[in-house]
């Protein structure tokens, strides 16, 4: 009788504690990827030795156990981890990623079989419902786990099997929990309040984390005149301060209220950003300006996408390029010429209004 222990946590751990006989047996730590089987890790093992690799995400992973010339055991982690105990940690705070990322737990909870824990910064926007999983707060220690998948853009390919630049964004998550990527639509626990504004309206977000993600101001108040005019007030969602004219107040700028906002409006204007994932989330037809990214890197259903692929576009995507949170002009192609963040400049406000028309026609 074979007794081992096994487990997917800060890399791949294999104990032998208890074989045939008392004796060295080869040992090796395979991946089976497209078809081909790679060895990743060979040593020797005897009864309480151990072997660990650095990997930490899931794939079609095999611990191979050899008695001279033939193979005495083949330990499918897959197989292993069915029935048992998973955590899956969000380690992005960031709004966007954890609605991108969460209908993926609960794709890995039914492909694998096995019970799913999830600690996200927002756990209060899904406890309600995905009821199938379990959820933790921040910090809370989960035991008895046989994994601990973390979710994130690490640039580590010891974390994720792909550069995560290079994907869609929900793939980030279908990357490191080995599923077949498809686009999910999340959704988010909200109980509707009062209407905020008795007149039809639009919700628009202005502001982004990077100057690269940034639409002209003067272009923005271009269509919130043009809308005013044609009869929609215009509510700007985003916590950062504004001097844009012609918007109507908006107090309070919790979640909570803000996502009353977005239910209650006619449809959301804004940039590739967490508001633009979670007015699609709350099922509202979203106009998005996202021109740095490529094309399939955010959602596709009930989205108009505004992009220029006539001029530099897609930077976000590249994987030459690392993302430079510290400086606010960070352009890798063109910064401090003429043609810095001409990506987004490009695209002038008659093209938001064009589809503004369709959708109201």
């Amino acid at each position: 009788m074979l007794k081992y222990k096994l487990n997917l946590i800060s890399g791949l751990f294999f104990e032998l504690v208890e074989a045939w006989k008392d004796r060295e047996y080869d040992v090796k730590f395979v991946e089976y990827r497209d078809s081909e089987k790679i060895t990743l890790y060979e040593t020797k093992l005897r009864n309480g030795w151990w072997g660990k690799i650095d990997r930490r995400y899931l794939a079609d992973y095999h611990i191979e156990i050899w008695d001279g010339s033939f193979l005495r055991e083949d330990i499918r982690v897959f197989d292993y981890i069915k029935g048992k105990k998973v955590f899956i940690n969000f380690e992005s705070s960031s709004l966007g990623d954890t609605i991108a990322w969460i209908p993926y737990c609960l794709e890995f909870k039914k492909k694998y079989q096995c019970e799913v824990i999830v600690s996200t910064f927002l756990n209060f926007l899904f406890k309600e419902i995905y009821t199938d999983l379990k959820f933790v707060e921040r910090g809370v220690v989960v035991e008895n786990i046989v994994a601990q998948l973390d979710l994130g853009w690490f640039y580590d390919f010891n974390k994720e099997p792909k550069h995560p630049a290079t994907i869609p964004l929900q793939s980030a998550a279908s990357n490191i929990l080995h599923l077949d990527y498809k686009e999910i639509h999340t959704q988010v626990a909200f109980e509707p309040k009062p209407r905020p504004i008795e007149a039809k309206y639009v919700t628009i977000s202005t502001h982004s984390t990077s100057g690269l993600k940034y639409w002209k101001k003067e272009y923005w108040q271009t269509l919130i005149d043009y809308l005013n005019d044609n009869g929609y007030k215009v509510v700007e969602i985003s916590k950062d301060a504004t001097d844009l004219k012609n918007l109507e107040p908006m107090h309070d700028k919790s979640l909570q209220n803000t996502m009353n906002f977005i239910y209650h409006s006619s449809f959301f204007i804004g940039l590739s950003s967490g508001l633009s994932w979670l007015s699609w989330a709350m099922n509202k037809k979203v106009i998005m300006i996202a021109n740095f990214t490529r094309f399939d890197h955010e959602f596709q259903s009930n989205c108009v996408r505004i992009t220029d692929e006539s001029v530099c576009h897609g930077c976000w995507n590249n994987p030459k390029f690392k993302f430079d949170k510290g400086n606010w002009n960070y352009c890798p192609e063109h910064e401090d010429t003429p043609r810095q963040f001409e990506c987004h400049n490009n695209i002038k406000p008659e093209r938001i209004i064009s589809e503004i028309n369709k959708l109201t026609m």
